[in-house]
């Protein structure tokens, strides 16, 4: 099965993700205010618990952010790349042309 895609879809898609990426650490941010409000009131064992889980949370989602953006920069490099090739095979294309019909 064969894959048609456009540069302008990849652009498109590689644009999309980078939106869901900042829409994603926007609502971290809100979860982390949220959480650091409640923090100064919460204490013993289970507040310990509850940061340490957060603080792995906050690695993890700083992974995420990561591949987010490496998936969407090596999607927009993938755009480029197919953009350029297809405009070097319309000017093959067009010299050829140019050749066969005597121009």
């Amino acid at each position: 099965m064969a894959l048609t895609v456009t540069s302008e879809e990849l652009d498109a898609l590689a644009k999309h993700i980078a939106d869901v990426n900042e829409q994603t650490q926007g609502t971290l941010r809100q979860v982390g205010s949220t959480v650091d409000t409640l923090s100064g009131t919460w204490k013993g064992n289970a507040a310990t618990a509850f940061g340490n889980l957060m603080s792995r949370f906050h690695e993890d989602a700083a992974k995420v952010q990561q591949a987010l953006m490496a998936i969407a920069e090596q999607i927009s490099s993938s755009a480029d790349v197919y953009a350029r090739n297809e405009e070097e095979q319309q000017q093959s294309m067009t010299g050829i042309t140019g050749r066969l019909s005597g121009s």
